[in-house]
């Protein structure tokens, strides 16, 4: 199976982590009832956690990292896509540096946390894809529903991925 890239705001991966985990749950709240035992209550799903870690290879490994730090120090809630995953809101809480800094390889930690942030997108506007993007993640970006983003895209052939530069109409 082809697993997508995992990118955060304008960062994609060159190569997935090594160790990556979703963590999900409920809030469960236990009452104790007189004479009867006791209830439980489910208060809602939490919100997500993602860890993992990983390393950047090659020449490229130390501005691989410095790119991923200065995301970091900016902060914020962006887009988080995981392969095999529906994007979400995340911010970037923990980033470190595993083990001896310098040469071509940075062994990396981190964890994301999910948020509801997002501004809603009113429509009506024109975009060029980034290569190995698809209708789907603008679908999920601008929450249009995929048979309407593909109805004001019928020229595109490949909705899973799209072209560098190809022209993307969000209804």
């Amino acid at each position: 199976m082809n697993w997508m890239a995992m990118r955060f705001k304008g960062f994609t991966w060159p190569v997935n982590p090594t160790v990556l985990k979703l963590e999900m749950g409920r809030s469960l709240r236990e009452t104790a009832l007189p004479f009867a035992g006791s209830q439980l209550e489910d208060l809602g799903q939490k919100k997500r956690r993602v860890t993992g870690e990983g390393y950047f290879t090659g020449e490229k490994a130390q501005a691989q990292w410095q790119a991923l730090g200065e995301l970091f120090a900016m902060g914020g809630a962006g887009p988080l896509q995981l392969p095999g995953q529906m994007p979400f809101w995340a911010v970037m809480e923990e980033l470190a540096q595993i083990g001896e800094p310098g040469g071509d390889v940075v062994h990396y930690r981190f964890a994301f946390a999910e948020s509801k942030s997002g501004k809603a997108y009113k429509g009506g506007r024109t975009h060029r894809a980034a290569a190995g993007e698809s209708l789907w993640d603008y679908a999920w970006r601008y929450q249009v529903k995929i048979e309407e983003l593909h109805k004001a895209n019928l020229h595109i052939r490949d909705i899973a991925c799209l072209e560098q530069g190809e022209e993307v109409r969000v209804p």
